[in-house]
């Protein structure tokens, strides 16, 4: 509502409407704006304030702080944003809040417009970014752009005051987005130039390990970070660059490019370093000694120096005598000097191999000399596995293993059960491969085989039945009781008494040798084919081959002769 100035017709009130008309236009307010007013009065609640209009409007004592009401007074002034002018009881509305918030969105859009640094307060992480208060105006800072690496710990930045740019505005909505990053990243290329400067080609500098990918590795050179490409590293070949450096490493590099407008500087240490390879074949001799400097500890092996720059391996198989699968830390710790013997020098794969058991004594060599392949030696039961026995002299670390077949002729695992853990037990020495010294029990007991030297294919033995199977009969032949099965099929002629449970344990049977081969220490014995000879003698005796007779048919048509005869 516009109050329209008021009319006087006294010419004597002249005076009078002049003043009430300039106090009129003076109180005349606009909605959505932000003006001054004066503290007219301070109650409980609510405080009233004079701003020239045609009344005066009241705002909430909440919208101001503890430390603002302490500092305000009656005739004090006050911004305040006028919402309306008049509302539905003919009162004007007022907002202190809103008024800050006009301004501040007003610094916002100028810092928006002249690309302004503005300092916020992250206040905390939601999903996707933070929120950020600028100007007493929440913001949203996407993770991306709050820091140009990886976040972490989102809980660093929580209520930490930054600099942030804003990147985008929308007046409708009145929301707003920062960024952090942007500012980080003019920094650094301000920083990039500045350090550029000061270096040139072939440089040799200092810089700190940053990170380790599987190219190569970052190197902060006054907080630039500079590429040492995993070819750079070396002239001999890196499987793994972990195994050689770790973050926070100090290194001394050789900048070999310097790219002014990637602002990019690249390294390299090989640079530095003359290539062994063209030198190696007359200052090192393959299969001589030398020592060595341990630079780096991994899971397979250690790394050695050789001379500077030159590295070579010892594999974790050429640590010690006896031991393939050493740990490496159980042997050296970094910056050890050990002695090892130069193995080989690859020029194409350029590698260079180590080994340091080949310099010490092979406690083998002291066990052959007092238990050559052949002794009988007493020893105990030190280890038992579900495939041997592990046995030990006493008076050194190497073991004697036994595996079960070399146990009894049996050839069965059930032979491990008569044996424990500290059993006192004389073995001989048979073998030794891949470093293994192998022994035999049966070799000190009488082979049951034996019992064959002198038998031949087609000899009549007589056996016990030992246990009956599904399909066979497993029977013991001679004093020794050397065990063989006899197959379902070889246990009888006739088909309907090819059956293993027409015997029992301890059945006494006569069998004929059907293959021998004492070599292969094999045997076949067979049932079925003594009956076939025992029928082809009895039909030459007896009857005729093509009667169709059976062998019993015809020993009792014989007998039956006889006794009528």
């Amino acid at each position: 509502m516009i109050q329209q100035p008021l009319k006087v017709y006294n010419e004597s009130n002249a005076e009078l409407e002049a003043l009430l008309n300039d106090d009129l236009s003076q109180r005349t307010v606009q909605e959505n704006t932000i003006i001054k007013g004066r503290v007219e009065k301070i109650e409980d609640k609510f405080i009233t304030i004079d701003v020239k209009g045609k009344s005066s409007g009241m705002i909430d004592k909440s919208e101001l702080s503890r430390e603002e009401l302490d500092n305000l007074a009656v005739g004090g002034e006050l911004e305040v944003y006028v919402e309306r002018v008049e509302n539905k009881v003919g009162d004007i509305v007022l907002s202190v809040e809103k008024a800050r918030r006009a301004k501040a969105w007003k610094k916002i859009e100028d810092a928006f417009t002249n690309k302004e640094k503005v300092s916020g307060l992250v206040k905390n992480s939601v999903k996707g970014g933070f929120i950020v208060e600028i100007f007493g105006i929440f913001t949203f800072c996407p993770s991306s752009q709050l820091s140009d690496r990886p976040i972490k710990s989102p809980s660093e930045f929580i209520n930490k005051p930054l600099e942030f740019y804003i990147i985008k505005i929308d007046n409708v909505r009145m929301n707003v987005i920062s960024s952090r990053r942007a500012i980080l990243e003019e920094v650094k290329n301000q920083n990039k130039d500045q350090v550029i400067s000061k270096y040139k080609l072939n440089d040799i500098v200092e810089g700190n390990v940053k990170a380790i990918t599987s190219y190569g590795l970052f190197v902060s050179i006054e907080n630039l970070d500079c590429l040492l490409h995993s070819s750079e590293v070396s002239h001999l070949k890196i499987s793994n660059l972990n195994e050689m450096f770790n973050v926070g490493d100090t290194v001394k590099v050789q900048i070999i490019e310097i790219d002014l407008e990637t602002k990019r500087i690249s390294l390299s240490i090989k640079a530095m370093l003359p290539d062994p390879f063209i030198t190696i074949g007359e200052k090192y001799q393959v299969g001589s000694d030398y020592d060595v400097k341990i630079t780096k500890l991994s899971d397979f092996g250690a790394f050695a120096e050789i001379d500077e720059g030159v590295v070579g391996l010892i594999h974790s198989s050429e640590m010690k005598h006896m031991q393939k699968n050493v740990n490496p830390k159980s042997m050296f710790k970094v910056g050890d000097v050990a002695k090892v013997r130069l193995k080989e020098v690859d020029t194409e794969k350029r590698k260079i191999s180590f080994s340091y058991k080949d310099t010490q004594p092979n406690p083998m060599e002291s066990f052959l000399s007092k238990y050559p392949v052949g002794t009988i030696a007493d020893t105990k039961v030190v280890n038992k596995q579900d495939f041997g026995l592990f046995l030990n002299t006493g008076d050194n670390d190497i073991d004697i293993f036994v595996h079960y077949k070399q146990i009894s002729f049996a050839e069965t695992s059930k032979d491990l059960d008569d044996y424990n853990k500290g059993d006192e037990v004389k073995v001989k020495i048979i073998d030794i491969k891949d470093d293994k010294i192998n022994g035999s029990i049966r070799a000190l007991k009488k082979d049951p085989f034996n019992f064959f030297d002198d038998k031949k294919e087609g000899d009549v033995l007589t056996v016990r039945v030992a246990e009956v199977l599904d399909n066979a009969i497993k029977v013991n032949v001679g004093e020794e009781r050397f065990q063989t099965i006899i197959k379902k099929a070889d246990i009888a002629l006739d088909k309907a008494d090819q059956r293993p449970n027409r015997f029992a344990p301890g059945d006494s049977l006569d069998a004929m040798i059907l293959d021998l081969n004492l070599s292969q220490r094999k045997v076949k014995l067979s049932i079925k084919e003594l009956e076939k000879q025992q029928e082809k003698e009895a039909v030459e005796k007896y009857g005729s081959a093509t009667s169709g007779s059976s062998l019993a048919d015809i020993l009792g048509t014989a007998l039956k002769k006889k006794e009528d005869k």
